[in-house]
Protein backbone atom coordinates (compact mmCIF):
# COMPACT_ATOMS: atom_id res chain seq x y z
CA UNK A 1 0.00 0.00 0.00
CA UNK A 2 1.31 3.45 -0.86
CA UNK A 3 0.89 6.33 1.56
CA UNK A 4 0.35 9.91 0.47
CA UNK A 5 2.60 12.42 2.15
CA UNK A 6 2.01 16.01 3.16
CA UNK A 7 4.89 18.43 2.73
CA UNK A 8 5.39 20.90 5.57
CA UNK A 9 7.87 23.74 5.24
CA UNK A 10 10.07 24.16 8.32
CA UNK A 11 12.74 26.75 9.03
CA UNK A 12 15.51 24.47 7.82
CA UNK A 13 13.57 23.02 4.88
CA UNK A 14 10.90 20.46 4.10
CA UNK A 15 9.81 17.80 6.55
CA UNK A 16 7.76 14.80 5.43
CA UNK A 17 4.74 13.95 7.53
CA UNK A 18 3.03 10.67 6.62
CA UNK A 19 -0.71 10.12 6.72
CA UNK A 20 0.05 6.74 8.28
CA UNK A 21 -0.23 8.40 11.69
CA UNK A 22 -3.70 9.73 10.86
CA UNK A 23 -4.86 6.34 9.65
CA UNK A 24 -3.85 4.77 12.97
CA UNK A 25 -5.85 7.27 15.06
CA UNK A 26 -2.91 9.02 16.65
CA UNK A 27 -0.74 5.95 17.19
CA UNK A 28 2.94 6.06 16.27
CA UNK A 29 4.91 3.48 14.30
CA UNK A 30 7.69 2.35 16.65
CA UNK A 31 10.73 0.27 15.71
CA UNK A 32 12.64 -1.46 18.54
CA UNK A 33 15.31 -3.34 16.61
CA UNK A 34 16.87 -3.64 13.17
CA UNK A 35 14.66 -6.63 12.45
CA UNK A 36 11.44 -5.07 13.75
CA UNK A 37 9.35 -3.65 10.86
CA UNK A 38 7.58 -1.37 13.34
CA UNK A 39 4.57 -1.64 15.61
CA UNK A 40 1.73 0.85 16.03
CA UNK A 41 1.71 2.09 19.63
CA UNK A 42 -0.27 4.61 21.63
CA UNK A 43 1.19 6.99 24.21
CA UNK A 44 0.79 4.49 27.04
CA UNK A 45 2.61 1.76 25.14
CA UNK A 46 5.45 4.14 24.29
CA UNK A 47 5.62 5.17 27.95
CA UNK A 48 5.96 1.49 28.84
CA UNK A 49 9.05 1.28 26.61
CA UNK A 50 10.60 4.30 28.35
CA UNK A 51 9.78 2.84 31.77
CA UNK A 52 11.45 -0.43 30.77
CA UNK A 53 14.58 1.40 29.49
CA UNK A 54 13.86 0.04 26.01
CA UNK A 55 15.42 2.09 23.21
CA UNK A 56 13.39 2.68 20.06
CA UNK A 57 12.94 4.84 16.97
CA UNK A 58 9.68 6.47 15.90
CA UNK A 59 9.50 5.84 12.14
CA UNK A 60 5.96 7.16 11.60
CA UNK A 61 7.10 10.07 9.48
CA UNK A 62 10.08 8.44 7.76
CA UNK A 63 10.90 5.41 5.68
CA UNK A 64 14.52 4.77 6.69
CA UNK A 65 16.64 4.24 3.57
CA UNK A 66 18.91 1.25 3.15
CA UNK A 67 22.47 2.51 3.68
CA UNK A 68 25.49 0.64 2.38
CA UNK A 69 28.71 1.24 4.36
CA UNK A 70 30.59 2.00 1.16
CA UNK A 71 28.21 4.86 0.43
CA UNK A 72 29.11 6.74 3.63
CA UNK A 73 31.58 9.55 2.97
CA UNK A 74 34.43 9.17 5.47
CA UNK A 75 37.13 11.05 3.55
CA UNK A 76 37.18 14.06 5.88
CA UNK A 77 37.62 12.05 9.09
CA UNK A 78 41.17 12.63 10.39
CA UNK A 79 43.45 9.75 11.28
CA UNK A 80 46.00 11.91 13.09
CA UNK A 81 46.04 14.98 15.34
CA UNK A 82 47.16 18.17 13.57
CA UNK A 83 46.06 21.25 15.50
CA UNK A 84 47.15 20.68 19.09
CA UNK A 85 48.28 24.23 19.79
CA UNK A 86 45.03 25.71 18.46
CA UNK A 87 42.88 23.30 20.46
CA UNK A 88 44.77 23.96 23.68
CA UNK A 89 44.58 27.71 23.17
CA UNK A 90 40.81 27.56 22.67
CA UNK A 91 40.44 25.40 25.78
CA UNK A 92 41.83 28.24 27.89
CA UNK A 93 38.36 29.77 27.41
CA UNK A 94 36.68 26.85 29.21
CA UNK A 95 34.49 28.30 31.94
CA UNK A 96 33.57 25.62 34.46
CA UNK A 97 31.29 27.89 36.47
CA UNK A 98 29.39 28.82 33.31
CA UNK A 99 28.92 25.13 32.52
CA UNK A 100 27.52 24.44 35.98
CA UNK A 101 25.28 27.51 35.94
CA UNK A 102 23.74 26.42 32.66
CA UNK A 103 22.86 22.95 33.93
CA UNK A 104 21.42 24.41 37.14
CA UNK A 105 19.04 26.65 35.18
CA UNK A 106 18.22 24.12 32.46
CA UNK A 107 17.32 21.44 35.03
CA UNK A 108 15.18 23.86 37.08
CA UNK A 109 12.21 23.56 34.71
CA UNK A 110 9.49 21.17 35.85
CA UNK A 111 10.35 19.07 32.84
CA UNK A 112 11.49 19.56 29.25
CA UNK A 113 9.00 17.13 27.74
CA UNK A 114 8.54 17.74 24.03
CA UNK A 115 4.81 18.54 24.19
CA UNK A 116 4.72 20.45 27.50
CA UNK A 117 4.78 24.20 27.97
CA UNK A 118 7.89 23.90 30.13
CA UNK A 119 9.44 21.86 27.33
CA UNK A 120 8.87 24.84 25.07
CA UNK A 121 9.89 27.40 27.71
CA UNK A 122 13.19 25.64 28.42
CA UNK A 123 13.90 25.42 24.71
CA UNK A 124 13.25 29.14 24.30
CA UNK A 125 15.64 29.87 27.17
CA UNK A 126 18.29 27.72 25.48
CA UNK A 127 17.64 29.57 22.22
CA UNK A 128 18.34 32.89 23.95
CA UNK A 129 21.60 31.49 25.35
CA UNK A 130 22.67 30.31 21.91
CA UNK A 131 21.77 33.62 20.28
CA UNK A 132 23.77 35.60 22.83
CA UNK A 133 26.71 33.21 22.45
CA UNK A 134 27.29 33.98 18.77
CA UNK A 135 27.19 37.74 19.20
CA UNK A 136 30.44 39.29 18.06
CA UNK A 137 31.64 36.21 16.17
CA UNK A 138 34.44 37.16 13.80
CA UNK A 139 32.94 35.15 10.95
CA UNK A 140 29.45 34.49 9.59
CA UNK A 141 27.04 32.96 12.11
CA UNK A 142 23.30 32.30 12.37
CA UNK A 143 20.76 30.61 14.64
CA UNK A 144 17.36 29.18 13.76
CA UNK A 145 14.59 27.12 15.28
CA UNK A 146 13.44 23.99 13.47
CA UNK A 147 9.68 23.70 13.62
CA UNK A 148 8.12 20.27 14.16
CA UNK A 149 4.51 19.15 14.55
CA UNK A 150 4.68 19.61 18.33
CA UNK A 151 5.30 22.40 20.80
CA UNK A 152 9.05 22.06 21.33
CA UNK A 153 11.44 22.99 18.52
CA UNK A 154 14.98 22.00 17.68
CA UNK A 155 17.76 24.61 17.46
CA UNK A 156 20.56 24.92 14.90
CA UNK A 157 23.46 27.39 15.24
CA UNK A 158 25.70 27.63 12.19
CA UNK A 159 29.25 28.95 11.86
CA UNK A 160 29.86 29.30 8.14
CA UNK A 161 33.13 27.89 6.87
CA UNK A 162 35.66 30.29 5.38
CA UNK A 163 37.25 28.10 2.72
CA UNK A 164 35.50 28.47 -0.68
CA UNK A 165 35.63 24.72 -1.28
CA UNK A 166 35.48 23.21 2.21
CA UNK A 167 32.62 25.37 3.49
CA UNK A 168 30.11 23.11 1.70
CA UNK A 169 31.23 20.29 4.02
CA UNK A 170 29.33 20.34 7.31
CA UNK A 171 30.51 19.14 10.74
CA UNK A 172 27.69 18.63 13.25
CA UNK A 173 27.87 18.66 17.04
CA UNK A 174 24.53 17.60 18.54
CA UNK A 175 22.64 16.82 21.74
CA UNK A 176 18.99 16.46 22.67
CA UNK A 177 17.38 19.15 24.80
CA UNK A 178 14.24 17.38 26.06
CA UNK A 179 13.75 15.35 29.24
CA UNK A 180 11.25 12.77 30.47
CA UNK A 181 10.19 11.08 33.70
CA UNK A 182 9.73 7.36 33.08
CA UNK A 183 6.84 7.25 35.55
CA UNK A 184 4.72 9.77 33.68
CA UNK A 185 5.08 12.53 31.09
CA UNK A 186 3.57 15.19 33.36
CA UNK A 187 5.94 14.48 36.26
CA UNK A 188 9.05 16.42 37.22
CA UNK A 189 12.07 15.55 35.07
CA UNK A 190 15.09 17.79 35.76
CA UNK A 191 17.22 15.94 33.23
CA UNK A 192 20.48 17.40 34.54
CA UNK A 193 22.49 14.51 33.16
CA UNK A 194 19.95 13.48 30.51
CA UNK A 195 20.57 15.69 28.73
CA UNK A 196 21.53 18.97 30.33
CA UNK A 197 25.07 17.63 30.29
CA UNK A 198 25.15 17.07 26.53
CA UNK A 199 23.34 20.34 25.81
CA UNK A 200 25.84 22.39 27.81
CA UNK A 201 28.87 20.72 26.22
CA UNK A 202 27.57 21.65 22.77
CA UNK A 203 26.93 25.22 23.95
CA UNK A 204 30.25 25.59 25.76
CA UNK A 205 32.09 24.41 22.65
CA UNK A 206 30.29 27.03 20.58
CA UNK A 207 31.10 29.71 23.13
CA UNK A 208 34.78 28.84 23.25
CA UNK A 209 35.10 28.89 19.46
CA UNK A 210 33.39 32.28 19.27
CA UNK A 211 35.33 33.80 22.19
CA UNK A 212 38.65 32.65 20.76
CA UNK A 213 37.98 34.45 17.47
CA UNK A 214 38.75 31.23 15.63
CA UNK A 215 37.57 30.93 12.03
CA UNK A 216 37.18 27.43 10.60
CA UNK A 217 37.43 26.24 7.01
CA UNK A 218 34.49 23.83 7.14
CA UNK A 219 31.01 24.83 8.24
CA UNK A 220 30.09 23.74 11.76
CA UNK A 221 26.55 23.33 13.02
CA UNK A 222 25.70 23.10 16.70
CA UNK A 223 22.35 21.33 17.05
CA UNK A 224 19.96 20.72 19.94
CA UNK A 225 17.18 18.23 19.24
CA UNK A 226 13.59 18.17 20.43
CA UNK A 227 11.72 14.95 21.22
CA UNK A 228 14.65 12.55 21.44
CA UNK A 229 13.12 10.72 24.39
CA UNK A 230 10.11 9.57 22.38
CA UNK A 231 11.95 8.07 19.42
CA UNK A 232 14.58 10.53 18.08
CA UNK A 233 11.92 12.57 16.32
CA UNK A 234 13.69 15.95 16.18
CA UNK A 235 17.05 14.64 14.98
CA UNK A 236 15.39 12.38 12.42
CA UNK A 237 13.54 15.32 10.90
CA UNK A 238 16.82 17.19 10.45
CA UNK A 239 18.92 14.23 9.31
CA UNK A 240 16.43 13.00 6.73
CA UNK A 241 15.91 16.53 5.41
CA UNK A 242 19.68 16.91 5.04
CA UNK A 243 19.76 13.63 3.14
CA UNK A 244 17.00 14.76 0.77
CA UNK A 245 18.79 18.06 0.17
CA UNK A 246 22.19 16.38 -0.34
CA UNK A 247 23.85 18.29 2.49
CA UNK A 248 27.45 17.10 2.68
CA UNK A 249 27.66 16.10 6.36
CA UNK A 250 31.25 14.88 6.80
CA UNK A 251 31.00 14.07 10.51
CA UNK A 252 28.43 14.13 13.32
CA UNK A 253 29.23 13.84 17.05
CA UNK A 254 26.35 13.23 19.45
CA UNK A 255 26.64 13.99 23.18
CA UNK A 256 24.19 12.32 25.54
CA UNK A 257 24.40 11.77 29.33
CA UNK A 258 27.92 12.90 30.22
CA UNK A 259 27.86 13.72 33.92
CA UNK A 260 27.30 10.63 36.05
CA UNK A 261 30.57 9.64 37.70
CA UNK A 262 31.53 6.53 39.64
CA UNK A 263 34.58 6.87 41.89
CA UNK A 264 37.66 5.48 40.22
CA UNK A 265 36.09 5.33 36.76
CA UNK A 266 38.09 8.09 35.12
CA UNK A 267 37.05 7.24 31.58
CA UNK A 268 34.71 8.51 28.92
CA UNK A 269 32.67 6.16 26.73
CA UNK A 270 33.14 5.83 22.97
CA UNK A 271 29.98 4.17 21.67
CA UNK A 272 30.50 1.79 18.79
CA UNK A 273 26.93 0.89 17.79
CA UNK A 274 24.52 2.98 15.71
CA UNK A 275 27.54 4.72 14.24
CA UNK A 276 30.62 4.74 12.07
CA UNK A 277 33.82 2.83 12.91
CA UNK A 278 36.18 5.52 11.56
CA UNK A 279 34.45 8.14 13.66
CA UNK A 280 34.79 5.97 16.76
CA UNK A 281 38.50 5.56 16.08
CA UNK A 282 38.86 9.32 15.69
CA UNK A 283 37.27 9.84 19.12
CA UNK A 284 39.80 7.43 20.63
CA UNK A 285 42.65 9.43 19.09
CA UNK A 286 41.17 12.69 20.42
CA UNK A 287 40.68 11.28 23.92
CA UNK A 288 44.26 10.04 24.05
CA UNK A 289 45.58 13.45 23.00
CA UNK A 290 43.42 15.96 24.85
CA UNK A 291 41.83 14.31 27.90
CA UNK A 292 43.07 13.59 31.40
CA UNK A 293 40.49 10.80 31.52
CA UNK A 294 40.93 7.56 29.63
CA UNK A 295 38.31 6.02 27.35
CA UNK A 296 36.41 2.77 26.98
CA UNK A 297 34.37 1.32 24.14
CA UNK A 298 30.70 0.86 24.95
CA UNK A 299 27.42 -0.01 23.23
CA UNK A 300 23.96 1.30 24.03
CA UNK A 301 21.46 -0.68 21.95
CA UNK A 302 19.30 -0.03 18.92
CA UNK A 303 18.39 3.62 18.33
CA UNK A 304 19.66 4.72 21.74
CA UNK A 305 20.32 8.36 20.82
CA UNK A 306 20.44 10.94 18.05
CA UNK A 307 23.58 9.76 16.28
CA UNK A 308 21.44 6.86 15.03
CA UNK A 309 19.33 9.37 13.08
CA UNK A 310 22.36 10.56 11.14
CA UNK A 311 23.71 7.05 10.65
CA UNK A 312 20.32 6.02 9.25
CA UNK A 313 20.49 8.97 6.85
CA UNK A 314 23.87 7.82 5.51
CA UNK A 315 26.17 10.21 7.37
CA UNK A 316 29.26 9.27 9.47
CA UNK A 317 28.21 9.66 13.09
CA UNK A 318 29.28 8.59 16.57
CA UNK A 319 28.31 9.16 20.20
CA UNK A 320 30.36 9.94 23.30
CA UNK A 321 28.78 9.35 26.70
CA UNK A 322 29.43 8.45 30.31
CA UNK A 323 30.80 4.96 30.95
CA UNK A 324 28.35 3.98 33.70
CA UNK A 325 24.68 4.73 33.02
CA UNK A 326 23.02 7.05 35.51
CA UNK A 327 20.84 4.86 37.79
CA UNK A 328 18.41 7.78 38.32
CA UNK A 329 17.99 8.54 34.62
CA UNK A 330 14.42 9.52 33.70
CA UNK A 331 13.49 10.24 37.32
CA UNK A 332 13.18 13.27 39.57
CA UNK A 333 16.63 12.42 40.97
CA UNK A 334 18.47 13.15 37.74
CA UNK A 335 19.45 16.48 39.25
CA UNK A 336 22.50 18.69 39.52
CA UNK A 337 23.48 17.19 42.89
CA UNK A 338 24.21 13.91 41.08
CA UNK A 339 26.44 15.50 38.44
CA UNK A 340 30.23 15.52 38.25
CA UNK A 341 31.42 18.61 36.41
CA UNK A 342 35.06 17.53 36.27
CA UNK A 343 33.85 14.74 34.00
CA UNK A 344 31.56 17.04 32.01
CA UNK A 345 34.51 19.34 31.32
CA UNK A 346 36.49 16.38 30.00
CA UNK A 347 33.81 16.06 27.33
CA UNK A 348 34.18 19.76 26.54
CA UNK A 349 37.85 19.09 25.81
CA UNK A 350 36.89 16.18 23.57
CA UNK A 351 34.33 18.20 21.62
CA UNK A 352 36.51 21.27 21.18
CA UNK A 353 39.20 18.96 19.84
CA UNK A 354 36.72 17.23 17.55
CA UNK A 355 35.40 20.51 16.18
CA UNK A 356 38.79 22.03 15.42
CA UNK A 357 40.42 18.89 14.08
CA UNK A 358 37.41 18.16 11.83
CA UNK A 359 36.64 21.67 10.65
CA UNK A 360 40.28 22.84 10.34
CA UNK A 361 41.21 26.35 11.48
CA UNK A 362 42.10 29.03 8.97
CA UNK A 363 45.85 29.37 9.18
CA UNK A 364 47.20 32.90 9.61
Amino acid sequence: MKFFQLLLVASVGVILVSTRAVEQEGKRLIKTSEEDPGQWMDENEIADLIRAHKTFIDITDFDLPAIRPEDVNTKAIPTTIRFQSTVREVLTKLNGQRVEDFVRQFSSYHNRYYSSQTGRDSQLWLLSEVESSIQGYAGSASVEEVDHDYLQKSIVARLEGADPTLKSEVVIIGAHLDSVNRNGASLQAPGADDNGSGSVVVLETLREIVESGLILNRTVEFQWYAAEEIGLRGSQAIAQEYRRNNVDVVGMLNLDVLGYYVNGTNDIGVFTDNGNAQMAQFLRILADEYLEFGRRDRTCGYGCSDHASFTNAGFPAVMASEVVAHPQMHTVNDNIQNMNFVQVNEFVKLVVGFTIEMAEPVQA
